[in-house]
């Protein structure tokens, strides 16, 4: 099933400085290619997708990490959350919100 990803301002400020500094750039590539994965098959694999306990979504949803990097100091994670869903006529279009693009805490 493909979902619509929606970045919150965090997330969307936090991919901004990733594109921008050309340090980041294999970083950036990883990150693009971990949420092109949220976006067809959360179960995928290689996200090591899991329930993170300590965070919540703004109206208490459950939130997710999947890992962008392994096996690496400071690892990227992304932490994400399913919907709200968007309604576009009578289509329901499924919708993953990205809240953070970190390093592993």
């Amino acid at each position: 099933m493909r979902r619509k990803i929606n970045l919150s301002e965090r997330a969307d400020a936090e991919l901004t400085e990733l594109e921008k500094n050309p340090r980041f750039a294999g970083l950036f590539k990883q990150v693009i290619k971990t949420m092109a994965l949220l976006e067809t098959n959360t179960k995928h694999s290689g996200l090591h997708t899991h329930k993170f306990n300590s965070m919540t979504g703004a109206s208490g949803e459950e939130v997710f990490e999947a890992h962008v990097q392994n096996n690496t100091p400071g690892a990227y994670r992304i932490f994400w959350h399913y919907g709200p869903d968007e309604i576009a006529g009578k289509e329901r279009i499924p919708v993953i919100s990205i809240l953070a693009i970190t390093s592993h805490p």
